[in-house]
């Protein structure tokens, strides 16, 4: 009976252990959880952060303007009451003169009054005592606020040095933004003068047949360099055309290395075959980033030389047709003043118009880049998501299902070891039967019987033993199979973290690689 029980309260026992393994074990799902809900939390306060830059900067120098004035008011305030310490101090220090006064010359008036008034000498004693407690505390208070005012004027320091740097920024900026419109200015006055300089010279052209015939050669030459104008536009299309199907193939290179990786990482990483493979998928990885950063640059390199080369041969092209249509005598003279302003002036602003141009297409190709990016990163952030929100499902399922598996397991065992303590009743009434056999002398067909007893006896005893071998057995499966399943979803988590964490190491180089790209754009 003894072993029965202690048999039912280590199987009670274990389950209480297992329970609070379950408890456990959905604690920590929960703080997995939470801790996956507080990445992404922190990203998008990353995110809003990167947004809210640019308010809070605008918003800095009103704030440091208005904790300047609101510390020099406390400074104010607080000289104010330091000088108002300052003149208690002085009068308690004097009141203390005096009472020091008084009491050194007390012991002559008591010698000679034969101690008329010890009263009023204790309470001068105790009056003293108090104004020079009274002092102490008014200089803790004269050094407590000293050293604020000293921590204030320390901060009012940094918050000038703040405000000037801040107020340099400024100024700098607008000296550059008045120098960026006075070039404006000055442009558009030389254009219009120069406006005025091609009319007049339409207006003398005018007249005369060799006139009319030099302004249709420009007419001419006019066509041909909006022809050439309209073949750099569509050579410039296509060049952009070619960047980006080579910049969609190193994307569709880069995701198929990826999923190649993200599949390969299911494998366990104890092979020294799957290191090896893992080694040079890491330097092909690497070989592509270097590939794609070579490639954005040597594309923008190419789509901005042959703009510069169309933009310079339209003059060549006039400057010979100019030499070549003018008559023999003409011909050796220089080309006029209005004829040299009026291709200077075009060739400005034809380069004018093809460096807007490039900047518009570099900045719409970065932008497209970039919503790339983000649309990638929120489609791989919701597919770990979902990943790591079907494999916690089913280790929840799993753990439920082992935890019914083992509490039926322990319910029959228990069954058994209740009808094994019923027949254990049938034992005892054997033990009683041999001894009264042995007290009164009984025949020998009880003495047969109290032998069979005895022999069933020990054959229960040896069948118990049997069954509490095998609950340990069965006890010591379930912990290794409990700490192999702990081992598996341990690994399973550090898997997904390993993922997570590659995956925000891969969007900062990402993002690094635009961040150098729009620099060196």
């Amino acid at each position: 009976m003894e072993t029965q029980e202690k048999i039912i309260v280590t199987l009670q026992r274990d389950n209480e252990a297992l329970l609070r393994e379950k408890k456990e074990i959905a604690s920590r799902c929960k703080k997995l959880e939470h801790d996956f809900e507080h990445l992404e939390a922190k990203h998008s306060l990353l995110l809003s952060a990167q947004q809210d830059f640019a308010t809070r900067s605008n918003m800095h120098a009103s704030n440091d303007s208005a904790k300047i004035a609101n510390l020099q008011a406390q400074i104010e305030e607080l000289q104010a009451n330091l000088e108002t310490e300052k003149r208690r101090c002085a009068i308690l220090l004097q009141e203390r003169n005096d009472l020091t006064r008084s009491k050194g010359d007390a012991p002559i008036h008591v010698n000679s009054a034969e101690i008329a008034n010890v009263a009023v000498v204790r309470e001068e004693h105790n009056r003293s005592e108090d104004t020079v407690a009274k002092l102490r505390e008014s200089q803790r208070v004269h050094n407590i606020q000293k050293g604020t005012i000293d921590a204030l004027h320390s901060e009012v320091a940094r918050l000038e040095s703040e405000r000037r740097v801040s107020h340099s920024r400024e100024n700098n900026l607008l000296r550059e933004v008045d120098s960026l419109r006075t070039q404006v200015r000055d442009l558009e006055m030389a254009l219009h003068h120069k406006k005025e300089s091609i009319s007049e010279l339409i207006s003398s052209c005018q007249a005369g047949s060799g006139n009319t015939l030099r302004l249709k050669k420009q007419a001419s030459r006019i066509h041909l360099l909006e022809a050439a104008l309209l073949e750099k536009d569509e050579f410039t299309k296509r060049a952009m055309e070619e960047l980006r199907t080579e910049t969609k193939e190193v994307c569709e290179r880069y995701q198929s290395t990826i999923t190649e990786l993200q599949q390969r990482l299911e494998i366990p990483k104890d092979d020294p075959e799957l290191r090896r493979r893992i080694r040079i998928l890491e330097r092909e990885n690497l070989e592509l980033r270097r590939a794609i950063g070579s490639a954005t640059v040597s594309s923008a390199i190419d789509s901005g030389e042959p703009a510069k080369a169309v933009t310079i041969n339209p003059k060549h092209q006039a400057d010979a047709t100019g030499n070549t249509d003018k008559p023999g005598g003409q011909g050796l003279k220089g080309p006029s003043p209005h004829e040299v302003e009026t291709t200077h002036l075009q060739s400005v602003i034809e380069q004018l118009r093809t460096g807007i141009w490039e900047h518009k297409q570099r900045s719409s190709m970065l932008q497209g880049k970039l919503d790339s990016i983000h649309a990638e990163w929120d489609a791989r952030l919701a597919e770990v998501k979902a990943n790591f929100a079907l494999q916690i499902q089913k280790l929840r399922s799993a753990h439920n299902e082992e935890l019914s598996r083992l509490e039926a397991s322990h319910k029959s065992q228990l069954l058994e070891i209740s009808k094994c303590s019923k027949s254990d009743n049938g034992a005892n009434l054997a033990s009683r039967l041999s001894r009264i056999v042995e007290e009164k002398g009984y025949d020998a067909s009880l003495i047969a019987i109290g032998e069979r007893l005895c022999y069933l006896e020990k054959r229960y005893s040896q069948k118990e033993e049997e069954k509490t071998h095998e609950l340990l057995e069965m006890q010591r499966v379930a912990e290794l199979e409990k700490k192999i399943q702990k081992e598996k979803t341990d690994l399973l988590l550090e898997q997904k973290n390993t993922q997570i964490k590659r995956f925000q190491i891969q969007l900062d180089e990402l993002l690094t690689a635009l961040s150098i790209l729009q620099a060196t754009t």
